[in-house]
């Protein structure tokens, strides 16, 4: 809605993206807890953690972009960041669990 107002990037949508790295990177030390203790993914295991090492990297990337340019638009990057975070954390949960992988 930020955006769709016209507004720059604000304390609430900066924050909410600065929770949901501190979120990703506890998801991302989630799954290398589980393969430490010996479980391994359903489905191949490059492909796992390149989804990982990218969503650990999209808020972070954001999050500079909104800070170097404070315009609406950097409310819109911040916006489809958490969004492809959302989708590509829903895929590596399917690649753990081996969902689609016949």
């Amino acid at each position: 809605m930020a955006g769709l107002n016209g507004r720059a990037p604000g304390p609430v949508t900066v924050g909410a993206t600065v929770l949901l790295q501190v979120g990703v990177l506890a998801y991302l030390g989630l799954y290398l807890w589980r393969q430490v203790a010996g479980q391994s993914p359903g489905g191949p295991g490059w492909e796992l953690w390149a989804y990982l090492v990218t969503v650990a990297f999209l808020p972070a990337v954001a999050l500079i972009w909104a800070r170097e340019e404070r315009t609406r638009w950097s409310t819109f990057v911040l916006s489809v960041a958490a969004f492809t975070v959302a989708v590509m954390a829903a895929r590596s949960a399917q690649i753990w669990y081996g969902v689609g992988f016949g």
